[in-house]
């Protein structure tokens, strides 16, 4: 006797008349209605009561602020470019994620009237009961209704899962449409399930290849064929437009899939691999050896809920491989286990434990689930609270840092308001978006007022073109980008010796105002007096 009944013959063998009548819409409404309550309550609770819901974690997740920014300036700036509306950002990532999460922020920013970064922890939690609520409709679909409830509990309460769904990262979008997809799939929507894998690779990066993946392995089944031109119809569809935009607006129709994965993986953004880095690939190399395991079982056998195990061991060969075998190996900090990256993960594994628990084993010896395999997923679910003390120790020290920025943010702020720098450019370093936040949030500068110093001529220098022996041409086309830019005020970091140099050289342009000692900035005023366009050509001509 089989453990898992392969859908190829019967499909869903297992579901007897009871199981049919619990599908029916108002039980299927109250389930749902009462497992996001589960899920959504101790997020709630993480979100305002245990945590500070203006720090995500500062020196933790300052993607957080990222993606916050990128949305934000969007909003403020992106939306009226003079090319036409595109992402917009200080650091030039304004693709690099994906287009849905900052779209939908510009669409609650306007409905809330609101830029706290609180929203974007929302949509996350929001996105993160969703994925909730459909592991339970999909294992009640595929398995059984204590399968499903056992499966979404450990996924609801898992602190890891808790913590990273209110965090405002990206992952619960992505993770959430992909089992948006699964579930459609296995309800018989194939148009909605291309929808939803599409989507989600506008969410996500990695989601490229998991719907990708996805869609394959749907097509590998030798049923539900009248499916399968809606998938597919609704998948190229989503992404043949995403392609078409992420073409028009950066000249590379798979551009979030090249620079997160072929190059960055690849090393063209990675730093040198410590030896403290390299300890954790044995431990790596073990997850992906049980993924590719478990993949290759569920593609070649077909099992019953092949699909949410082909995402489930898909997700286990994507972690460890990208981890602990390309770059991103430098990447690896102590607290990695509890990140973001293995959110998904550790759900998969709840979901196993429950199949296996209530289901598998008791199919194979031919008695009903017993309160044995429910006090081994109680004792999962206790032991995983274990998982609090290293998230505490990750994110309770991020406290002082978000509080010493936001007191920088906030004197900056107040020496920008006064005359003559107050409503003028205030030129910034591309890489704290926290205090871009600050500044927005705490201080009441606009966006709109925000020029990255990665856009002036020390951006475009050519390879091996220094300032030193260079001073005439490069302090010309300096003195025309911040007279074009309207800077009136400059923010420079201690460590850029450029744009200190370029102080040094010209102190008739600047007037010191003060030092910003968290973030380790020096901030001068600026007044430049303007050059004829025919210098700013020549200047510019001579520095290419």
């Amino acid at each position: 006797m089989r453990i898992l009944a392969r859908e190829d013959e019967v499909e869903d063998d297992h579901v007897d008349e009871t199981d049919l009548r619990l599908q029916a819409p108002a039980s299927a409404w109250r389930w749902t209605i009462a497992v996001a309550a589960v899920a959504a309550l101790p997020r709630l609770l993480y979100l305002f009561v245990f945590s500070n819901p203006e720090n995500p974690g500062l020196g933790v997740y300052d993607d957080v602020w990222h993606h916050w920014q990128v949305a934000y300036l969007t909003k403020e700036i992106g939306l009226g470019a003079p090319a036409g509306p595109r992402l917009w950002d200080l650091k030039g990532l304004d693709y690099f994620w994906g287009i849905l999460h900052p779209v939908l922020m510009v669409v609650v920013f306007a409905i809330t009237g609101s830029i706290d970064i609180v929203l974007l922890r929302l949509v996350s939690l929001v996105f993160g009961v969703l994925a909730v609520v459909l592991i339970f409709h999909i294992c009640r679909r595929i398995w059984s209704t204590q399968v499903a409830i056992a499966a979404s509990f450990l996924a609801a309460l898992l602190p890891t899962s808790v913590m990273n769904d209110a965090s405002g990262m990206l992952e619960p979008i992505g993770i959430a449409l992909c089992l948006l997809g699964i579930w459609a799939w296995v309800d018989g929507k194939g148009w909605w399930s291309g929808l939803a894998f599409g989507l989600a690779a506008m969410a996500r990066a990695e989601a490229w290849l998991f719907s990708l993946g996805l869609v394959v392995a749907a097509n590998l089944r030798r049923v539900n064929l009248r499916q399968r031109p809606g998938l597919w119809l609704g998948f190229a569809g989503t992404l043949g437009l995403y392609m078409l935009i992420l073409q028009a607006k950066t000249g590379n129709p798979i551009y979030p899939l090249w620079w997160n994965f072929f190059a960055n993986a690849l090393g063209q953004w990675g730093t040198p691999i410590t030896s403290a880095q390299v300890g954790a690939r044995p431990a790596l190399a073990i997850v992906l050896a049980l993924g590719l395991a478990g993949l290759g079982w569920a593609l070649l056998y077909h099992p019953n809920g092949y699909m949410l195990f082909t995402f489930g061991f898909g997700y286990w060969v994507f972690t460890a491989g990208m981890l602990g075998f390309t770059s991103f190996l430098s990447t690896w900090q102590w607290w990695m286990p509890i990140s973001r990256r293995f959110e998904f993960p550790y759900e998969f594994a709840g979901i196993l434990i429950a199949v296996v628990c209530l289901y598998a084993v008791p199919r194979r010896f031919g008695f009903p689930p017993s309160l044995l395999g429910w006090s081994a997923v109680a004792a999962v679910l206790i032991a995983a609270q274990l998982l609090w003390i290293p998230i505490s120790h990750a994110f309770a020290p991020t406290e002082r840092a978000w509080n010493a920025t936001a007191a920088d943010a906030t004197l900056l702020a107040s020496w920008y308001e006064m005359q003559p720098h107050r409503g003028h450019a205030l030129a910034v370093p591309p890489d704290r978006p926290d205090m871009t936040y600050g500044l927005a949030r705490l201080g009441g500068v606009d966006g709109k007022h925000l020029v990255s110093e990665m856009y002036d001529p020390f951006g475009y220098l050519p390879a091996g073109y220094t300032y030193q022996g260079h001073e005439s041409a490069l302090n010309n086309a300096l003195q025309c980008w911040l007279d074009k830019n309207d800077v009136r005020m400059i923010a420079i970091a201690n460590g850029d010796a450029n744009r200190m140099l370029l102080r040094q050289l010209n102190p008739g342009w600047f007037v010191d105002i003060g030092e910003l000692p968290h973030v380790g900035w020096h901030v001068d005023g600026v007044t430049v007096p303007p050059l004829g366009a025919g210098e700013c050509q020549a200047a510019q001509a001579a520095i290419r």
